[in-house]
């Protein structure tokens, strides 16, 4: 249906297929199993600020542009799609009538917070930590007793790691579960980047400059932002010496050498699978 990291155009492509409101933040087709959530840096002046949370989850502002948030249409369809059967699909803005498809969500818990309205006024504003599945991945760990909440160490293998950082949580599992899940698997990506380095920077193939405390000293790079069809991932990481990390975030020619970095780590990951 819709490719992580494609563009889509927001009327045709989606309303023109799916119907739905076109326009706001979330659209509710009756007849189609979906719910489509918009997010935008233009509503940050509404009190729409979204983007990943303290917890790992994407934490995605609710509907309501006056006066406190109620927990009725579209909130009410975030909190309860699964109860309904309905997946949350997420697109990010990139231009006028243009979105980016960033994945398949699933609702795992919410908190209400004081955001301003589009008057200004201080209201209450629900906030949904979404899990963003951006890969469409179906794979999980074998374990018998919990598969998803295997804890991340430096003593699991580079597979072992990999299995840990996409494996899916259930549907139906606590908020707790879920949340611990979810710092798991960034954990567990970050310590698979620096394993699968071997102690070497994986861009200028430089041993690390110093040994830490917890090993050769790395830093994790993501390549591609969340709408691009980023997240942790396996593919989206790379274990960066800081000159690298610095020069791919701040040299002039920083947007060529990290589609360098992201070819490199196609080929290790081909190699690796």
């Amino acid at each position: 249906m819709f490719e992580v990291g494609q563009i889509y155009n927001r009327c045709n492509d989606i309303h023109g297929q799916y119907k739905g409101q076109q326009y706001g933040g979330i659209a509710t087709p009756a007849l189609q199993p979906y719910v489509f959530i918009f997010t935008s840096d233009a509503g940050e002046s509404y009190g729409y600020s979204d983007g990943f949370g303290i917890d790992d989850t994407f934490w995605y502002t609710g509907e309501g542009q006056t006066g406190d948030m109620q927990m009725t249409k579209g909130n009410l369809a975030i909190l309860n799609h699964q109860k309904n059967g309905k997946e949350i699909l997420l697109f990010e803005s990139v231009s006028t009538g243009y979105v980016r498809f960033c994945g398949i969500c699933s609702y795992v818990t919410h908190h209400i917070e004081q955001r301003l309205d589009k008057n200004s006024m201080l209201r209450d504003a629900f906030i949904f930590h979404l899990e963003i599945d951006s890969q469409n991945i179906n794979n999980s760990v074998n374990n018998d007793k919990a598969p998803y909440l295997i804890k991340p160490t430096k003593s699991k293998s580079l597979k072992q790691l990999r299995d840990i950082a996409i494996a899916k949580t259930p549907a139906k599992t606590s908020t707790k579960e879920k949340l611990q899940h979810i710092h798991y698997r960034s954990e567990a990506i970050k310590l698979y980047a620096k394993k699968r380095a071997k102690g070497i920077c994986e861009a200028c193939h430089m041993n690390a400059p110093f040994e830490a405390k917890s090993g050769p000293y790395l830093e994790v790079h993501h390549l591609t932002r969340l709408a691009d069809g980023g997240s942790d991932t396996p593919e989206n990481v790379i274990a960066l010496c800081p000159t690298c990390h610095r020069k791919v975030h701040y040299s002039i020619d920083k947007d060529e050498l990290n589609n360098k970095m992201i070819f490199i780590v196609q080929m290790i990951e081909s190699s690796i699978a």
